[in-house]
Formats: structure tokens, sequence, C-alpha cells
């Protein structure tokens, strides 16, 4: 990987460590203050406010939320990146009382950075899997759905 691919791929990565740590302040540093999230999740603001937001939801729902990139491929200003997200259900997560339930989830995001920032994240998440989890009867074995 070139150098300006490895510093591209490393501002990508500082966007998932809050997910991990909770401390959104490298959000000042590795989103644009006009970055744009596609799709918003329910209730979100876009910026990187509601991203701030939205990590604090998820590590409110689950506070050991793990993000583990399988693939961080970098195509000029362009990085996708394939992720497997897990987690306890501690807390309420999009309606759903806490479960105490380890969780897993894919996710597929493609970053688009410009001067040293990430201007725009489209991103897909595997909700309907993440749900089945969650719901599932209390003696039934949890499994990821691609399981």
């Amino acid at each position: 990987m070139t150098s300006t691919a490895q510093s591209v791929a490393d501002v990508v990565r500082a966007f998932y460590e809050p997910f991990r740590t909770g401390d959104t302040s490298t959000y000042d540093q590795v989103l644009s203050p006009d970055w744009v999230d596609l799709p918003l999740a329910p209730g979100q603001q876009q910026g990187p406010t509601g991203m701030a937001a939205q990590i604090a939801l998820f590590r409110a729902a689950m506070p050991d939320y793990q993000v583990e990139h399988q693939d961080v491929l970098v195509d000029g200003e362009k990085v996708a990146v394939r992720n497997t997200v897990s987690g306890t259900h501690q807390g309420a997560f999009m309606g759903i009382a806490p479960t105490g339930r380890r969780i897993e989830m894919r996710t597929m995001d493609l970053h688009q950075v410009r001067d040293g920032r990430i201007v725009t994240t489209w991103h897909l998440e595997d909700f309907a899997g993440l749900m089945a989890q969650l719901t599932a009867p209390a003696d039934a074995p949890v499994r990821p759905a691609w399981s």
C-alpha cells in the first residue's frame, strides 16, 4: 500500500474507534464539518454531531461494542470496509429491552476521503439479522443469519 493509500486507510480506521471507546473527539480530525452520512438512522442529525449521538446510543445499548475489519480496500479517495460488529445487548436498542445476548452483525461501508477527512459515508448493515438475534425465543440458539 502506498503511503497515500495508507494515510487514507488510517483516517477511515480512526472513524471506527469511537464505537469501541465512546470518545468521539477524533471526529474533529477525521470527519469533514459537512460530512454526509447515507442513509441516516431514524432521528439522526446529519454531520459529525449526529454521528456522535449515534455512538452514544450504540454504546448505551452495548457498552462492549466492537468493530472488526475483515477488509479495508483503498481506491484513490474511496475506502471500502467490510466489518463484523459485536457486543452484548445490555441496554434498550431499537425499541427492544436488554436481552443480555451477545450479538454479531455484518456491515459494509464506503467512505470518500478528501484532504485527510471523510466527506461522505455510504453504509449498509444487516439489521434484519441483528433483530432476529435480539427477538429469538429465549431458548433458541442465537447465531448470526449468515452462519
